[in-house]
């Protein structure tokens, strides 16, 4: 519940802070006689934005969400329980998975409720963007979630899980901002390692095959890993 609550405390604060600025600088430069905002559109300004802080603010929500997946289950020591249910390792772990992309899915879902304010304040944007950055946002927070119960598989401790996970998110940021002040070919070759460096065409309104891959083969990656820690953790028992 605290997630949630965190979410939308945030989430509401940037919107409407964008909305705010936005109406703001329209207004001057209508008074002023000016084109300031021309070309760059409320669809850009307030939801590419918005979902650019979105994305840093996974950074806290993940770890808080995916530390307890696995490790609390290990320092209760029910997870040998769960190795007694007529359930095979995959099913185990694509059903905690599946739990905490439900959870994700309905932390942003209702942020549809802007579009909505922004429709009765009378304003317009482009429907194609907006979908794409919620598509990107999808494929970001996957992402993090299977890293982040990877991280829960191999510890006992909550907190540790949390600290490690919010470290590896961190590492990301680092690669993406590196990315941004460097020369080729690193600048490209830490853009294509950050999961923020494709995820930042989406909301912009792109869509690139090679950016969907990367995300697909990203969470899939830390699935597969995750098997296997559970997998040997199982064979150890």
């Amino acid at each position: 519940m605290l997630v949630f609550v965190i979410f939308y405390i945030l989430s509401g604060a940037f919107f409407s802070l964008l909305v705010t600025s936005y109406a703001r600088i329209s207004m001057e430069s209508a008074r002023q006689g000016m084109q300031v905002v021309e070309g760059l559109g409320l669809t850009r300004f307030v939801f590419s934005t918005l979902f650019l802080n979105l994305s840093v603010v996974l950074f806290f929500l993940v770890p808080a969400m995916t530390m307890r997946s696995f490790a609390e289950e290990r320092k209760l020591q029910t997870l040998e329980l769960l190795y007694t249910y007529p359930f095979s390792d995959f099913e185990i772990l694509w059903g905690k998975f599946l739990g905490l992309v439900w959870i994700f899915e309905a932390l942003f879902l209702p942020t549809i409720g802007y579009l909505v304010i922004i429709r009765w304040l009378g304003g317009e944007f482009d429907w194609g963007p907006v979908l794409t950055a919620y598509l990107g946002f999808w494929l970001l927070g996957n992402a993090f979630l299977a890293l982040g119960l990877f991280v829960s598989s191999l510890t006992e401790s909550q907190v540790i899980s949390a600290v490690v996970t919010f470290a590896f998110l961190i590492l990301f940021w680092i690669m993406d901002w590196v990315a941004l002040v460097t020369e080729e070919p690193w600048s490209t070759f830490f853009k294509m390692l950050s999961p923020l460096g494709h995820y930042r065409e989406f909301t912009l309104g792109i869509v690139d095959l090679s950016h969907v891959v990367y995300f697909i083969f990203f969470h899939f990656y830390f699935l597969f890993l995750t098997l296997r820690s559970i997998e040997t953790r199982n064979w150890k028992a």
